[in-house]
């Protein structure tokens, strides 16, 4: 007889197999929104994805200004930013200016290192325009001095000696040499230079140095030479100041005549009021004046009263040909004839000179206008009466 198993005994139910579940969650249904009814027979159709287009090839490439960089590769030093320091250092400021602007847009655009580099190329370029506003404030004291109405210096101030006017007096000479800055005082006050006189120096290419300093030495000569009639002509030293090459590309053509006066007083007049009425130039003495003797180191003769002690005497004084200058030669024969010629009238039974000579004007005084030809008379003996007989 055969025992039912134990119910016991009996092997656990196997679970029912089920279809593995769909990786991608599936979308909701509609019906599942909709209100609960009978369920729909036969399969929910499964929703597909929407279609991607395949990319184009070749790529487009960005725009300018606009490649990706290796996320590992250092940004770049701006090679403008390096350009706006440098020359912001060396004063170059419109192109420092122009060019940090340029490095620091494109260090925006471009994300380029180089920032701290533009922003110093501006402030050299800014310590350089504050440095030209000092150093022309600077000039401007050196160029304009207290002046009365009548243009006279009325306080003491140091100024460049290029723009001393005629008439200033000064101090500030050291050693031989022509000072660069001067300290502008009143004649009143004790003073050992004066300007005494301008002059331009005519054409555009520089001549060179040593033509430059031969014109202006002829030519402050010529202008200044009625001041050797000063009682302090001895104690006088002339001094030029004149263009450099520098100066006379930027326009500069004019020279400053200078005298210094070297004398054991103090000089407190201008030289245009110490004139000697007893001395004369060459060319302004006239017949009948009498001297002791010839100074060869001055331009300017001492006269004397006939009647006092002397040795020359004018006799005669006319005026050259017009003309182009005849050369030293030639004008040496003129004024002999031409004083022979005189000579002859002046002296006509009366006491003849000893010695004759002419004085004529060198080819600079002739260019400048003096057409003027002496004549004189030297006695050996010392006379007391004159030479020439009685008109």
């Amino acid at each position: 007889m055969t025992t039912p198993p134990s119910a016991d005994n009996d092997p656990e139910p196997a679970e029912p197999w089920a279809p593995p579940a769909d990786p991608a969650p599936a979308a909701p249904s509609p019906a599942e929104d909709a209100p609960a009814g009978p369920a729909s027979a036969g399969p929910v159709p499964a929703q597909s994805a929407p279609a991607q287009s395949a990319p184009a090839w070749p790529p487009a490439p960005p725009p300018p200004g606009a490649w990706p960089r290796p996320p590992d590769a250092p940004a770049r030093t701006s090679r403008l930013a390096i350009a706006a320091l440098v020359t912001g250092l060396l004063g170059l400021v419109p192109v420092a200016t122009g060019l940090a602007i340029g490095a620091l847009v494109r260090a925006g655009r471009r994300g380029e290192r180089g920032r701290g580099l533009a922003v110093g190329g501006l402030v050299a370029s800014a310590a350089w325009v504050v440095a030209g506003v000092v150093g022309l404030v600077a000039l401007g004291s050196l160029l304009v001095v207290d002046r009365d109405g009548s243009g006279r210096v009325t306080g003491e101030d140091k100024m460049v000696t290029g723009a001393l006017q005629v008439g200033d007096c000064f101090n500030g000479f050291q050693g031989e040499n022509v000072p660069r800055l001067v300290t502008a005082v009143p004649c009143a006050r004790p003073h050992e230079g004066e300007a005494v006189a301008k002059l331009r120096i005519p054409g555009r290419e520089y001549p060179g140095d040593a033509e430059v300093e031969k014109r202006a030495d002829h030519g402050c000569d010529l202008k200044t030479e009625h001041l050797w009639k000063s009682r302090y002509a001895a104690d006088l030293q002339p001094y030029v100041f004149f263009p450099s090459r520098s100066s006379w590309t930027l326009g500069d053509r004019e020279v400053v005549c200078l005298l210094r006066y070297t004398g054991s007083e103090s000089l407190t007049a201008p030289l245009g009021r110490t004139l000697d009425p007893s001395l004369r130039l060459w060319h302004e003495l006239a017949p009948r004046d009498c001297m002791v003797k010839w100074d060869e180191e001055s331009i300017a003769q001492r006269t004397v009263p006939c009647t006092e002690p002397h040795r020359i005497q004018v006799y005669a004084r006319y005026a050259l040909k017009p003309g182009p200058y005849p050369g030293e030669k030639a004008l040496d024969r003129s004024t002999d004839r031409g004083c022979d010629k005189r000579y002859l009238k002046v002296f006509r039974g009366g006491r003849e000179p000893d010695l004759l000579s002419t004085l004529y004007p060198s080819k600079e005084e002739w260019e400048s206008g003096h057409r003027t030809a002496v004549c004189l008379g030297e006695s050996e003996k010392t006379l007391k009466r004159p030479m020439l007989p009685p008109r």
